[in-house]
This record gives C-alpha cells, sequence and structure tokens, in this order.
C-alpha cells in the first residue's frame, strides 16, 4: 500500500506541474522534459524521503489550487468540449485495453482519469469546466480516502460529514479573522485554515479531503461575498509563482530520480501511440477552439504538454488500480460526489444574495 501511495503522490505532483501557471513559462515544457529524462538515470545515492511530511505539506496546498477551481468552473459544458473529451476516454481506454491488457471496465476507468487530466493541465483557472475537475479530485482521494473507505464504508461517511463540519467551522472563523484583519495578510490567513483543517482532520481521523475541502469553499465562497480580493479573484495561486512552482517541481524531480523509471521498448510504443492519440486530440480541439486547447500555443507545444502528461504517468501508475477496477469506481465516485456538492453549496449561497 505504501508503494499504491507514493506512486500516486508522484502523479498529484506531475499534475500541479503541469497544471501551474508561473510568470514567463515559455520554456516551462523543456524545464519539465528533463526533470523526467533525469528520473530515467539511476540515482548514484539514495536519499532517505520524508513521506509523511512531503504529504502533509502537499496535499493541502493541491487540495486549495483544485478546489479554488470549482468556485469559478462553469457548470455547464460545451457540448463540444464533452463530445471531445467522451472520444478522448473511449481512445485512451482503447490504447490502455490493447497494450495493457487491462479489463474493460479498468481501461474505461482509467481513460476517463487520463482524458480528465488532459483537460485539467490544458484549461486555465478562469475557464475550468467540471470534466477537467474529475482527474485531479480523483487522485487525491485515491491518495487519502479510498483505504478507509473500503475498510469501514459506514465509519467512513461519518468521518466525510465530521470532516465537513470541522473545515466549515475553521473557515468560517478564518473569515471573521480575516474581517479583523489588514488585507495584505488575508492571504497567509487563507492557506493557514486550510492546513489547520487537513491536520484537524488527521489528527482526530476524519476525512481530511471533506475538512480541506469544505475549509476551501467556505472560505473562498464568503471572501467573495465580503469582497476580500480584488477582482473577485479568490487568491492566492502559489503554485503560479515561481517559489511555489519551483518547490513542487524540485519535489517531483527528487521523488521520480529516487524511484526511477526505466522504460521498456513496450512502453516506449504504448507512450508513443498514446502520443499520436493525444497529438490527435489536441489538433480537435484546437479546431474546435476549445479552453483547454487554447490557440495562443502552436499545436506542437500543445501536443508537447500532453506527451508530458502521458509519459510519466504510464510509467508511474500504481498498478494496484488497474487490477482493481474498484478502486477506480470508487474514488471517481466519491470525486464527483464531492464536485457536486461542493458547487451546488457555492450556487445556493449566491443565488440567496
Amino acid at each position: 500500500m505504501i508503494e499504491f501511495e507514493h506512486s500516486l503522490f508522484k502523479l498529484l505532483l506531475l499534475v500541479a506541474v503541469l497544471s501551474a501557471k508561473p510568470p514567463g513559462r515559455k520554456w516551462l515544457p523543456f524545464v519539465i522534459g528533463g526533470a523526467f529524462l533525469l528520473a530515467l538515470l539511476p540515482p548514484p545515492v539514495d536519499i532517505p524521503v520524508p513521506w509523511e511530511l512531503l504529504l502533509g505539506l502537499a496535499v493541502p496546498l493541491l487540495l486549495w489550487q483544485n478546489a479554488r477551481r470549482i468556485i469559478r468552473a462553469k457548470w455547464q459544458n460545451n457540448w463540444k468540449d464533452l463530445v471531445l473529451w467522451v472520444a478522448s476516454a473511449l481512445l485512451f481506454a482503447t490504447v490502455f485495453w490493447v497494450f495493457k491488457e487491462l479489463e474493460i471496465a479498468s481501461a474505461l476507468l482509467f481513460g476517463l482519469i487520463a482524458a480528465s487530466l488532459i483537460w485539467s493541465v490544458g484549461e486555465d483557472e478562469t475557464n475550468a469546466t467540471m470534466v477537467s475537475l474529475i482527474g485531479p479530485f480523483t487522485l487525491i482521494i485515491l491518495l487519502a480516502e479510498v483505504d478507509p473507505f473500503i475498510s469501514t464504508p459506514s465509519q467512513y461517511l461519518g468521518g466525510v460529514f465530521s470532516g465537513l463540519f470541522f473545515g466549515a467551522l475553521i473557515a468560517f472563523l478564518a473569515v471573521l479573522l480575516a474581517c479583523k484583519t489588514a488585507p495584505q495578510y488575508r492571504d497567509w490567513i487563507a492557506i493557514g485554515q486550510i492546513f489547520l483543517s487537513y491536520w484537524v482532520a488527521v489528527g482526530t481521523g476524519v476525512s481530511a479531503v471533506a475538512a480541506s475541502l469544505a475549509s476551501t469553499i467556505t472560505f473562498g465562497t464568503l471572501g467573495l461575498y465580503y469582497k476580500f480580493w480584488r477582482y473577485q479573484r479568490v487568491t492566492p495561486t502559489p503554485l503560479n509563482t515561481w517559489p511555489g512552482f519551483s518547490i513542487i517541481l524540485a519535489t517531483f524531480l527528487l521523488l521520480g530520480w529516487q524511484g526511477h523509471y526505466p522504460p521498456s521498448r513496450f512502453v516506449l510504443v504504448e507512450v508513443l501511440v498514446g502520443f499520436v492519440v493525444g497529438f490527435g486530440i489536441a489538433w480537435i480541439g484546437q479546431r474546435l477552439d476549445l479552453a483547454a486547447f487554447p490557440h495562443r500555443l502552436t499545436l506542437w507545444r500543445v501536443g508537447l504538454r500532453v506527451s508530458l502528461l502521458i509519459f510519466p504517468a504510464l510509467l508511474i501508475w500504481p498498478h494496484q488500480t488497474m487490477e482493481q477496477p474498484q478502486l477506480l469506481g470508487y474514488a471517481i465516485g466519491i470525486a464527483l460526489i464531492n464536485i457536486v456538492v461542493a458547487r451546488f453549496t457555492i450556487d445556493f449561497f449566491f443565488a440567496r444574495q
């Protein structure tokens, strides 16, 4: 199970690196590509990795980064987005079914997540769609929530509601504090309250994901209501700054290098086919003028970004989920429930203003 969690954590870091939008990122694909190539080389020394500390520091930030997208996400997707997303999921599922010889259920679920991740790394936060949220939240749920759900489902559901209560309460208290604080300190309060929610949930044995999600949604919506931020844009965005991005990239680089993933010829052929499929999806997406495939980027850069996601994902993805499709099914279901409940809560709140 430890190897399973470590693999998922690396995938979350990968998605965070590709989704981040630091300023002046013209050479970013080459930097990321160099990091991936380094992961193919055997490390000369083994460096002890403080996994629990890294998880405790990174997961709240990744939750904040993705939960903020729910606040601004479009509830209704463009029908072109949905059609191409479903077609992409089926194409990737076919690749996984043929090359990895997965069961149809596993291949379909894996294809759905892969397509969602492509949308999530392509869209800007201001143009995020609901389909782009499924992949990142599924990875977070797989990392933090699936094991307790399978072990004790009734206790887990109770932990979800307890986590929602703790997160909302901490966020409400943080909002009261922010109202009495100078504007320049509110971003620190925003980040501090999600860390507090996460660690209180971990310490009390309730759902840390539910607590963190509730704290972000509550703080974000109340912050918009009280006009905490200029231009009504929820901040901070730590991963979109060079210091925050550099920390995430360096962590992924270290873990990937220490993990060392020598690719086989079969995997390289699989990746090549996946890249061709991804490149075709990017070409169609640009022709349909979809937000996930912006015209400001050349087609080769969009295709390169897709390949930078597919290549390491196929190497890192934990095989336990491929052999147990129920893990993916549970995670996708829990992720959808969290996203839908959060979105309806936001709509209900603003509809009553």
